[in-house]
């Protein structure tokens, strides 16, 4: 009787942190339109070093491929000015940043990449990815455009992107999402910082619609890390006494 209220009991906890969590992220427009996504995580700095120049895009504005429906939903987009210090940062902590897109289960992101929505819901401290966009473009005079990864002001990680290199193969600077990298945040109060610059800040430096973070995993307790560890060991002092 006991084994089987305790079967229910488990049943009941996973239906409900099932239901708890839905497929959600939350997203950063690089825009300063007043109710963009991730209103008042987004700055800039470009002409003049104190403004940058906008534009709109929507889905279609890419080009054609095998996706299912395009997730490039009618983000707006910013491309720098002729100024100076060209620079956009993008700010997310967990706590305060609730998930405000949903996502059907399973979307893909990117197709050649195989990027889907990992049908999770962000707010805790845990694994999360970040994803960029920009749309496809061909007239960008910055040279290399760099994204920095940083928690709580630590480097995390840096990638330099050519955002005129199209490849529809690879998925790569075609208007979707692709992923930047992962970043481990301790409590829900860290907080992501992403930053965009190019190599010079000419007329459409670069361009950018928007920055994503989803929720990937929890971290595990170093207490659980550590049991996980005597158990492999013991596995292992078992089969080396069976030889």
């Amino acid at each position: 009787m006991k084994k089987r209220t305790l079967r229910i009991c488990s049943a009941i906890a996973l239906l409900v942190l099932f239901t708890m969590h839905t497929n959600a992220a939350y997203i950063i427009e690089a825009s300063d339109t007043v109710g963009r996504l991730g209103e008042g995580n987004f700055s800039y700095t470009g002409t003049g070093g104190t403004s940058a120049s906008y534009s709109d895009a929507s889905a279609g504005t890419l080009p054609a491929t095998t996706d299912p429906t395009p997730t490039f939903f009618s983000l707006r987009h910013a491309f720098g000015g002729n100024g100076t210090a060209d620079e956009y940062t993008f700010t997310y902590s967990p706590l305060t940043d609730g998930d405000n897109k949903v996502f059907a289960s399973n979307t893909v992101y990117n197709l050649p990449q195989n990027l889907r929505s990992t049908g999770l819901s962000g707010g805790n401290a845990g694994t999360y990815n970040v994803y960029r966009i920009h749309p496809q473009t061909g007239n960008v005079s910055g040279g290399l455009t760099t994204y920095q990864m940083l928690v709580n002001g630590s480097l995390e990680g840096s990638e330099a992107i050519n955002q005129n290199a199209d490849n529809l193969v690879a998925g790569e600077n075609i208007g979707r999402w692709e992923l930047l990298g992962s970043v481990d945040l301790l409590n829900a109060t860290d907080t992501v910082t992403v930053t965009m610059t190019p190599e010079s800040s000419s007329y459409t430096s670069m361009r950018a619609s928007g920055i994503m973070f989803e929720y990937v995993s929890p971290i595990p307790e170093p207490s659980v890390v550590a049991l996980l560890g005597i158990g492999s060991l013991l596995i292992w002092v078992r089969r080396r006494l069976m030889i």
